[in-house]
């Protein structure tokens, strides 16, 4: 039986056609088997890094349990025992490296650098307290493979803790708690201070949260539990 020309010519076709399918799915299997390990990778930094922020949160308030005067804390004259205090660089996900100073500006005021007494008070969509926004002060900051004794086998991941006013505190001194003292138990957002924790980690991971923590009612003694925490990532 003899074939024509445009027999081959349809046999050539339809392989080439088949050919092609099977090398888009070797390549999209390919991928697959590629692409999963990373995004598998990725989904667990973005998931350690929230873990180890609220682990700041929650080891501030261990500690600010145990200072009786938090106005002293919100000035800068008490801080941390169980984390450091000297400088630190980290790793922004944009790449490019920030020490405590640019993170605190970042934190306050939105972008690096000083920020003015006006910027601090200015009311704006992240700030909308106006004079009673916190002024964020560095609580401490560790890296959570060396917080905890046996943590060899944690990930890298640097957490950075900040302390400041409620801004619920309307009383137009972002460094003082109106709790403090005589019957301040009983003034709005006084008991109550602000807690943000920003952890970095490998794959350029970034977390950050806010918390606030309350003295046990009634009264303004020893003690803090944490009352609300939020995710601004």
């Amino acid at each position: 039986m003899r074939h024509s020309g445009t027999d081959r010519g349809a046999a050539l076709v339809a392989a080439l056609i088949v050919m092609a399918i099977i090398s888009a799915m070797g390549l999209g299997l390919a991928l697959t088997t590629t692409l999963e390990p990373l995004a598998a990778a990725n989904y667990e930094a973005n998931r350690s890094v929230r873990l180890a922020a609220e682990a700041g949160v929650a080891i501030a308030a261990h500690e600010l349990a145990g200072v009786a005067d938090w106005n002293l804390v919100l000035t800068g004259h008490a801080g941390t025992s169980a984390l450091e205090l000297g400088n630190i660089v980290v790793n922004l996900p944009d790449g490019s490296l920030a020490g405590l100073e640019e993170l605190t500006a970042r934190a306050t005021c939105g972008r690096p650098g000083a920020c003015s007494d006006i910027e601090r008070s200015a009311f704006t969509a992240g700030t909308p307290w106006g004079p009673n926004n916190p002024r964020w002060r560095v609580f401490g900051h560790g890296r959570l493979d060396r917080l905890i004794p046996e943590g060899a086998g944690l990930p890298p991941i640097v957490v950075v803790v900040w302390v400041g006013d409620d801004p619920a505190d309307v009383d137009g001194d972002p460094l003082a708690d109106s709790g403090v003292g005589p019957g301040g138990e009983g003034r709005p957002g006084g008991c109550v201070l602000a807690v943000r924790a920003e952890a970095f980690g490998p794959r350029f991971a970034h977390r950050t949260v806010v918390a606030t923590v309350a003295r046990p009612a009634p009264g303004c003694g020893l003690g803090a539990r944490l009352v609300s925490l939020r995710d601004l990532s």
